[in-house]
């Protein structure tokens, strides 16, 4: 079955928006196949930033508070213990340079029922990618709520330009991206988060999609991955379906001012039975997409940069 679906994504292209270009990506390969077991929940995928072709992954809930260090076909290379964090719900996963020093942001904050009276995310120094070491430094937590309801939230990404973490929630339609401050990790008390806008312009499927394609349809639309490119103009969403890229034309303008009513760029994805995790290398050139369900495909897209922001001038 898996080779049947290998052969299948060949011959498969990335579909087209037509009301925006470029499309995110390029037509997809398979970078490799995760299949070890350790993996078998991938949740969360972040480049390393000290070391070439080596990535860090986590599994969300009931899973360790671990992370994995894999390389670029996919293959689990080494686990490091996260020092004083715990895996509530595990669901993202960045990795930046910040006030010198390289580092990874895990969002524990996957919250199906809607029930967590807060929510947290952990921050910590990149390990040593190339190093045999079990344990990371210590993790500082960032504790934070949302102002009117607990969410669930699989989406992270860091801007360290601006000093902040942005998270998208899943299960609310429209998905909602808020926003805090990581300078507030390691703080005591809980921090509220801040809304910026919703982001209206995800198609969900129709009653008679629904009907046609099943009732697991209806899940296609939620969002499960979130990533900043390099030039910090355009911001990539994922979801069980499709890649959706939104854009501004220049990093002085908020993201709470373009993203209502705009439609994002879109690629279609397929053969992962359960798209929940992305990265862009360092150099913005390749983006991976990761599923839940081990053995699945590693696939690879090479990204498509936006124009430079003089051409996006209307």
């Amino acid at each position: 079955m898996m080779r049947h679906a290998i052969l299948i994504l060949f011959s498969c292209t990335a579909t087209i928006s037509t009301a925006q270009a470029p499309r995110p990506v390029a037509r997809p390969a398979i970078a490799g196949i995760v299949t070890d077991p350790a993996l078998g929940e991938l949740s969360g995928l972040a480049p390393s930033h000290r070391a070439r072709d080596r990535f860090w992954a986590v599994n969300d809930g009931g899973n360790a508070h671990s992370l994995i260090l894999l390389d670029g076909r996919g293959r689990a290379l080494h686990e490091v213990q996260v020092t004083g964090a715990e895996n509530v719900d595990w669901e993202d996963l960045a990795s930046f340079h910040w006030r010198d020093a390289n580092w990874l942001l895990i969002a524990d904050t996957g919250d199906n029922s809607g029930a967590r009276e807060h929510v947290s995310l952990w921050l910590l120094k990149e390990p040593d990618p190339n190093g045999r070491v079990t344990h990371s430094e210590p993790a500082q937590e960032l504790r934070l709520r949302y102002p009117d309801a607990p969410h669930d939230v699989e989406a992270l990404t860091v801007d360290a330009v601006e000093g902040y973490a942005y998270l998208l929630t899943k299960r609310t339609v429209p998905p909602v991206l808020y926003r805090v401050p990581l300078d507030a990790a390691g703080q005591a008390g809980v921090i509220s988060a801040q809304p910026l806008a919703s982001l209206d312009s995800i198609p969900q499927p129709t009653e008679r999609e629904i009907i046609r394609d099943g009732s697991l349809s209806r899940f296609r639309s939620q969002t499960t991955a979130m990533e900043l490119d390099c030039s910090r103009l355009g911001l990539l969403v994922l979801t069980y379906d499709s890649i959706y890229r939104y854009r501004r034309q220049s990093t002085q303008q908020s993201w709470a001012s373009v993203l209502p009513n705009q439609q994002p760029a879109r690629s279609s994805i397929a053969l992962l039975p359960q798209a929940e995790a992305m990265a862009l290398d360092p150099e913005c050139r390749n983006l991976f997409v990761g599923s839940e369900k081990a053995p699945v495909p590693l696939l690879r897209f090479r990204y498509r940069p936006l124009p430079t922001a003089a051409a996006l001038l209307p």
